[in-house]
């Protein structure tokens, strides 16, 4: 309820529209995000469309899973694996795929769920392989805002503020791709996003 009510007084900045719909592409997306960004980019694309959401299997993930459904979002619970245990990331990767490829379309957080800060993680990379959709870089550039100790420096919008969303060029990821190019295309996705929120 809290970001409900801090939700109504922002004022987005929609003035730069996606490029895949502003060409009139259709099929979905993967918009790649940095974690501090989610309740900045995620709460301007709130009840527009049945995006997807990665929330982990924790008690935090718990949280994150509600909000996002009470804000219109699908999540997908799954993260990474943590001391050779898994985490449900392969069976998320393939929730993921599967609803992409029927035409839902999700963010993912690419430093996330713990970081490093702004290093962008292999996931959406093999997820965007293996759907054969693009990724869009996203972020929301907030005017006045609280920041969070934590490692991603989370940013939460004070009342009022204006928050700009900016999109990247598509990425598409072929098939074939190497571990070696899935790589460079993470860092391509790392650049995309510094120069927006530049």
């Amino acid at each position: 309820m809290v970001v409900r009510l801090l939700m109504f007084t922002y004022r987005y900045d929609h003035s730069q529209i996606d490029p895949l719909y502003k060409e009139n592409v259709k099929g979905s997306r993967i918009y790649a995000i940095w974690h501090e960004h989610i309740l900045g980019f995620l709460s301007a694309h709130a009840w527009t469309e049945p995006y997807m959401a990665m929330a982990s299997r924790s008690k935090d993930g718990d949280y994150a899973a509600y909000v996002c459904k009470r804000f219109g979002f699908i999540p997908v619970r799954g993260s990474s694996r943590k001391n050779n245990t898994e985490k449900g990331g392969r069976e998320a990767s393939e929730i993921y795929v599967h609803n992409l490829k029927q035409g839902i379309s999700g963010g993912i957080t690419v430093d996330g769920p713990r970081g490093p800060r702004h290093i962008c993680k292999l996931g959406i990379a093999k997820i965007a392989q293996q759907s054969g959709r693009p990724i869009i870089p996203g972020v929301s550039v907030i005017s006045n805002y609280w920041e969070l100790g934590s490692w991603d420096k989370f940013k939460i919008p004070k009342p009022f503020s204006r928050i700009v969303i900016r999109y990247g060029q598509p990425i598409y990821i072929p098939e074939n791709a190497t571990q070696v190019e899935l790589i460079s295309f993470c860092n391509q996705i790392q650049d995309a996003l510094i120069k927006l929120e530049a």
